[in-house]
């Protein structure tokens, strides 16, 4: 008996018309009872079915749209977009609301994730699995996405290989994984995945299907990140046409697709093209989200850096700015991203003479950083770099060198002593000390870092070529050697 049945049970009895009856009196009694107890001892088996197909639904829902797609993974920004955190939607947010806190370990385990609660998440995942309720490989999955959102891109790769072993014809299993391997580097693995996918969902899906626009744009992003940018354009191109003509021109799949063709263009040096495109998918974005909505903070970013690059530099401060702000309202002010558009915007700042405004910002940005990775990682580097450069320009040398010699001590520990970026550091560090006069020191570094650019780019590279030009002129200063040997090469 339901809810409504129960109502209109009481309701017939109250409105029998001999009240004066004392059998009427005592039946109205038997049926108020009968009301409060079935309503107070919960619902009925028929509706505990119900309520249990609805659970599932919103189950299903919430695992769908937590799936690790091409909202994960949209954007081609190196390490912004690495930065940029993995963060549930809205939409998952809200199903997750749905989820009572009674429900099975599984259903708990997916609410905990839309939620950011990724400790709970494993542990209710761990319960699932003892349950032997839900399939191990579907378990596998959601471990995968519950680390891909926690950061854990290393850790989530290993869950996904597992997952695939159980599953190894699962399409949307190949997906996520091959995005999981993506971000943690295993470009083999997920090329093939991501290949296996596109083949397989155009036999299936047909090729102008919207599933085909967001393989397509995985796969280019991996081909970006393999340095093969002309494939990845025509990928992008492609993904751009297809989400155009089923989703329609001002759909926000569009507008990432444009920021997507913008940030190659961009790479390629075809930089007013690019900058058409960011300000169509900065107007698209816009509409579709709102002007403070934090997707709308990427293509103003964008724009801020095209602009500054074109040396518009008037232009490029307000979209960076713009941006910076929606970042930290959204992510918060100690965020890893925020120390990224911090650094872009005092690079612009230091380039327009307010260098004590960008030394500011560039201190604020060691600080997340440090405190966000560890003094020891090398995104802390290339915040000491940049401050030690500021500090060099300003003629502050002495107070500019323990920050280029902390940056090359970290960046030799992560790459190793032969890496092409230590071997710049060596450059700029040889560079200050000329400028203080400790000559003989520097040749040693110039020497060094000569030798690791032509092992590894060639001796016509132009890095290679700067570093020997550096030491040539390092020659006709310190003139002859007295036992020779400074000038042989």
């Amino acid at each position: 008996m339901n809810l409504i049945t129960r109502y209109k049970m009481l309701t017939f009895w109250h409105k029998v018309e001999f009240w004066g009856s004392v059998a009427s009196i005592i039946a109205f009694i038997v049926a108020l009872i009968i009301f409060l107890v079935s309503y107070l001892t919960g619902p009925t088996r028929a509706n505990q079915e119900v309520m249990k197909k609805d659970l599932a639904v919103v189950v299903v829902m919430l695992r769908d749209e937590l799936s690790i797609k091409n909202e994960q993974i949209e954007f081609l920004q190196g390490e912004v977009a690495r930065l940029r955190e993995r963060i549930p939607s809205d939409r998952a947010r809200e199903l997750a609301q749905e989820i009572p806190n009674d429900a099975g370990p599984y259903a708990l385990a997916l609410k905990a994730i839309a939620q950011r609660r990724f400790a709970d998440a494993r542990q209710f995942l761990e319960k699932a699995q003892e349950e032997k309720k839900i399939e191990l490989a579907e378990i596998f999955r959601t471990r995968g996405k519950t680390e891909i959102y926690a950061g854990n891109y290393v850790e989530s790769a290993t869950w996904y290989e597992k997952a695939l072993e159980l599953a190894p014809d699962n399409i949307k299993i190949w997906e996520e994984s091959g995005v999981a391997f993506l971000l943690s580097r295993k470009y083999e693995k997920a090329e093939a995945l991501m290949r296996r996918a596109l083949e397989t969902g155009e036999k299936a899906f047909g090729q102008d299907d919207p599933r085909i626009g967001r393989y397509l744009n995985n796969l280019a992003l991996l081909l970006y990140e393999t340095n093969r940018a002309d494939q990845a354009e025509s990928l992008i191109r492609r993904a751009l046409v297809i989400d155009e003509k089923v989703l329609g021109k001002d759909h926000a799949t569009v507008g990432v697709r444009l920021i997507n063709l913008a940030w190659l263009l961009k790479r390629t040096d075809r930089l007013s093209e690019a900058e058409a495109l960011l300000r169509r998918a900065l107007d698209i974005i816009e509409n579709v989200f709102g002007k403070d909505h934090a997707m709308v903070a990427i293509p103003l970013n964008n724009l801020g850096v095209l602009l500054r690059e074109m040396n518009r530099l008037v232009e490029a401060e307000p979209f960076m700015r713009r941006g910076l702000e929606i970042d930290e309202k959204t992510l918060g002010k100690d965020h890893p991203l925020v120390a990224a558009e911090l650094n872009d915007l005092a690079g612009l700042l230091a380039a327009t003479n307010r260098c004590h405004e960008a030394e500011t910002l560039m201190r604020r940005a060691l600080a997340i950083d440090e405190q966000s990775f560890g003094k020891d990682h090398p995104n802390v580097a290339i915040r000491l770099n940049n401050i030690a450069v500021l500090l060099q320009n300003a003629k502050r040398l002495v107070e500019a060198e323990p920050f280029m010699r902390r940056a090359l001590a970290i960046d030799e520990r992560h790459f190793g002593k032969d890496h092409p970026r230590v071997a710049a550091e060596l450059n700029d560090l040889a560079g200050l000390l000329v400028a203080t006069n400790r000559l003989g020191e520097a040749e040693p570094l110039y020497r060094r870092a000569l030798g690791i650019f032509e092992a590894s780019l060639g001796a016509d590279d132009p890095n290679t070529q700067t570093v020997r030009q550096n030491l040539e002129s390092l020659k006709l200063k310190i003139g002859p050697a007295k036992n020779g040997s400074f000038l042989r090469d």
